[in-house]
């Protein structure tokens, strides 16, 4: 059987009632159909999730089938900010290019400008994020009723696209990247080309890479000195600054404090200001249930980082961060930059420079779901090669011996020689740069590859060799 939106995601809107209602409610809640019993029953159609912006979609489709409905409730607690996006459609419409107002990503092409206006004239949006279920409740009752259902066409449905995947080690992945948005593109075409596709407790697949290690690195200016590092919010994030700042907020609230309302920040700023041979600081966080699957469900905000680590370094505060789980669409840009603003803030009270960020990630993982949308993010967004960076590893010099494939690693002003050998097989020498120098960057080793090709040209076929 194939595959669709309908067959596989329709069933996951929560339909409540039998006979029709004019009212659907999203719900932020991790337990949507929870507080169906709570509400007004009689009038509601149904209750849709709202996690990731697959669900937003799932819910606008929801209302184009069920042209009875005319009012539309959002509640909830909103720790990610998520429902300013629904606001935003309903208050501005669609930007061209199917872009929500505010720099809040976009939404698949077949729900167009012309879709989000016929649902934003025929339907009601009403926000009762953060408040009681009987309020909540009580509001419904006293809704006007409108018995008179409108013409909506159904969206054409989209397909779940299918994966060509490569074949991979099956763990192990080192990405570098100088920001959130580039490493997050990155992550989303490493689960796409070679995750393992495989089920979670709840049925839904997932594209799974085990073991990612990203770097956001820290940039530099052109005379060497480190420059300050900020968020970085690209176009193609489902969320800007406002939004964050609204998830930093319940973000370090409810994660970096204790019981005692203690800040964890200021911690790891005492542990390292006053012991003089104390230049690390490790603070571990409580796992959540490892008998359960870590891509099951939707996750608490900063439920699956299992430790932080901060070390000192010269003048500068790096942090390195393990994560049990990452849903890579949804979750990963909000934690990743959360982490990278707590690094940067414990720097500030040191009078450090913020260095690199590294997050070790157990399992980095798309679902389903979000595969068409990932897809489309990168064909837009996911350029390459890169604009040149410099490797501060040195830089390599390459020629052919008489027939014999040398290396040479030198500093970049040329006054040391790191490294010097030959081989009678450039292969071998691309081999043996690759296996025993792990810490040049993935540029300077596409660059190794692409040299060492030339040389086995110029070998082969006794022509000259000029470095490129």
């Amino acid at each position: 059987m194939e595959h669709t939106w309908q067959t596989d995601f329709l069933p996951k809107l929560a339909i409540s009632n039998l006979e029709k209602g004019d009212v659907a409610i999203c719900s932020l809640s991790d337990n949507p159909t929870g507080i169906l019993p709570l509400l007004e029953p009689q009038r509601i159609t149904f209750i849709a999730p709202y996690h990731s912006r697959s669900d937003l979609e799932w819910l606008l489709r929801g209302l184009l089938l069920h042209p009875e409905i005319r009012q539309l409730v959002i509640c909830g607690d909103d720790d990610w900010a998520r429902g300013e996006a629904l606001l935003a459609l309903w208050q501005y419409g669609l930007e061209p290019g199917g872009h929500i107002s505010g720099g809040r990503g976009q939404l698949s092409c077949e729900l167009g400008i012309e879709v989000l206006n016929a649902l934003r004239e025929d339907v009601d949006l009403l926000d009762f994020r953060g408040k009681q279920l009987n309020v909540i409740s009580q509001a419904i009752q006293t809704l006007p009723k409108v018995s008179d259902p409108t013409a909506r066409q159904p969206a054409p449905n989209p397909q779940i696209p299918r994966r060509k995947v490569f074949h991979s080690r099956q763990t192990t992945f080192p990405i570098f990247s100088s920001d959130v948005g580039d490493a997050w593109l990155q992550l989303l075409n490493l689960a796409l080309k070679i995750g393992t596709d495989r089920p979670t407790a709840n049925t839904e697949r997932i594209a799974e890479a085990l073991n990612a290690v990203v770097t956001i690195e820290t940039p530099e200016l052109e005379d060497g000195e480190p420059q300050k590092k900020e968020e970085i919010f690209p176009n193609f994030f489902d969320f800007n600054r406002q939004d964050f700042d609204h998830f930093y907020t319940r973000y370090h609230e409810k994660y970096w404090r204790t019981g005692s309302g203690a800040d964890l920040l200021q911690t790891v700023v005492e542990q390292l200001q006053n012991s003089p041979d104390a230049l690390t600081c490790t603070l571990p966080f409580l796992d959540p249930d490892t008998t359960t699957d870590a891509a099951s469900s939707p996750r608490d905000i900063g439920s699956d980082l299992i430790s932080a680590t901060f070390n000192v370094n010269g003048q500068a505060l790096y942090g390195s961060f393990v994560l049990r789980s990452a849903d890579l669409y949804t979750a990963w840009p909000h934690e990743a930059t959360a982490l990278i603003h707590i690094l940067c803030q414990i720097a500030e009270q040191l009078g450090l420079d913020a260095g690199s960020a590294t997050f070790i990630i157990h399992s980095a993982h798309l679902y389903e779901r979000d595969w068409s949308r990932s897809l489309a993010v990168l064909e837009a967004q996911f350029k390459r090669p890169l604009p040149l960076h410099v490797d501060p590893s040195g830089i390599f010099l390459f020629g052919n011996d008489s027939g014999k494939a040398t290396g040479m690693l030198l500093a970049h002003d040329a006054s040391t020689i790191f490294w010097e050998e030959g081989f009678s097989d450039p292969e071998d020498l691309s081999w043996y740069i690759v296996d025993t120098m792990p810490w040049l960057l993935p540029q300077h080793v596409r660059y190794v590859g692409q040299e060492c090709a030339a040389l086995m040209r110029s070998i082969k076929e006794d022509e000259d060799y000029v470095q490129g």
